[in-house]
């Protein structure tokens, strides 16, 4: 029997909108700053005073707003083979809601950490202006504000699915595959390629940058 596709939850649409701003807010920054910086920048300290100097480039100055899209990039493809790839009915032990619900999570998780590097980007600008971390404090602040709101939305998640009436009652949602790997094996192996991504994308994109450095 043919069968719905899933619709994402209103805090999905949500974080996919203001993660798109943030995005595009964070670069609006770096542009109107780029210019604003010295030649060089500092990219080492000894003793909280800079060692290491390298030319301004491009990739450095916008890596934040990389990473960010890199984060948009992969956690839109996870989100979309969650939600496109499973139905409102299924009898082979898919629970719908807790597929929204994971869908959901993931586009928070999304926003969180666009929004960590939206703050990254804001203080790397004053580094590189200032030749001095002013605001470390408030990047650990960041840092550990975006892991504790990792912790809850993952904890907020687990809840929503333990509460959902949809499926086979609790512990057949906690246990249930998000994915059939026999009915939908093209879709279990996009999203295992999307989550190697996230994970490769970001360390990529740090080497490809920082070995592309001349330090002075």
């Amino acid at each position: 029997m043919m069968s719905d596709p899933l619709r994402c939850t209103e805090y999905t649409r949500i974080a996919g909108w203001m993660s798109a701003l943030v995005t595009t807010a964070t670069f609006s920054f770096l542009h109107d700053t780029y210019d604003r910086l010295p030649l060089l920048v500092p990219i080492r300290f000894d003793d909280g005073n800079p060692s290491v100097f390298a030319f301004k480039s491009v990739e450095l100055v916008y890596l934040p707003f990389g990473l960010q899209v890199a984060l948009s990039l992969v956690f839109m493809a996870i989100v979309a083979v969650l939600i496109r790839r499973t139905t409102r009915q299924d009898d082979h032990g898919i629970a719908a809601e807790s597929t929204r619900y994971a869908a959901e999570a993931i586009a928070l998780l999304a926003m969180v950490w666009i929004a960590f590097q939206a703050i990254n980007a804001w203080r790397l600008a004053m580094l590189y202006r200032r030749t001095f971390d002013a605001h470390q404090e408030i990047f650990v602040v960041a840092l550990i504000t975006a892991l504790t709101a990792s912790v809850v939305i993952v904890a907020r998640a687990v809840l929503q699915v333990q509460a959902s009436e949809d499926g086979s009652g609790v512990a057949g949602q906690l246990t249930a595959p998000v994915l059939d790997h026999r009915r939908r094996p093209f879709a279990v192996a996009a999203l295992a390629i999307a989550l190697l991504a996230g994970i490769a994308a970001p360390l990529y994109i740090l080497a490809s940058v920082w070995g592309g450095l001349r330090p002075i």
